[in-house]
């Protein structure tokens, strides 16, 4: 049976400490290379003024076409 200072050798306590980069629109980075390359090309942020919409000719409505009686097909009857 292993002793209780067996075990405990077995596990050790260790401080870690971790540089984390931010930037000011909250994106964070582990790497300082990563945070440079953010620096040089920022993600594009999406416009916060709104465009005018578009404005699209109304539709035409499609009416029926009244055919002539020449234009009709005869009907073999």
């Amino acid at each position: 049976m292993a002793s209780r200072r067996d075990d405990m050798k077995a596990h050790s306590i260790y401080v870690e400490e971790k540089t984390v980069y931010r930037c000011t629109c909250k994106a964070e980075f582990d790497d300082i290379g990563r945070a440079e390359a953010h620096l040089r090309h920022p993600p594009q942020e999406r416009a916060k003024i709104s465009r005018p919409k578009k404005r699209t000719a109304p539709r035409k409505e499609s009416r029926p076409i009244a055919m002539t009686g020449l234009e009709m097909p005869e009907s073999s009857s």
